[in-house]
């Protein structure tokens, strides 16, 4: 896989979470939206060998960071300035995660 691909995999995710954070501050109902965020956060390792655990960190992380960008602006001033760094590091755990599964040359299967 290339870096191309990853760049792709992370700006879906990234458009993802930005428009579930729109959703969210709005009147839409929050199920329905972290449910879309982490399928699609599990489903852009697709094509990858990645397994369970690598797909479930990565639609754990994208749900956090939108949970956490969403009620940033709803929090007083203190929970919403530690938001911003937690934020962070769920997002680089989420760029971390996809660059060590796309960038990994895949295991090629030996025919019989």
């Amino acid at each position: 896989m290339s870096m191309w691909s990853m760049l792709l995999r992370t700006l879906v995710l990234l458009v993802v979470e930005y428009g579930a954070v729109l959703l969210l501050r709005g009147s839409a109902p929050w199920i329905p939206v972290l449910l879309a965020v982490f399928v699609v956060g599990s489903g852009v390792l697709h094509g990858t060998d990645a397994e369970f655990t690598p797909r479930f960190a990565v639609a754990l992380a994208a749900v956090g960071v939108v949970e956490l960008a969403a009620s940033a602006g709803a929090l007083p001033d203190p929970p919403a300035i530690a938001a911003g760094p937690a934020a962070a590091v769920l997002l680089l755990v989420q760029v971390a995660t996809l660059r060590r599964y796309v960038r990994r040359p895949r295991p090629r299967r030996r025919r019989a």
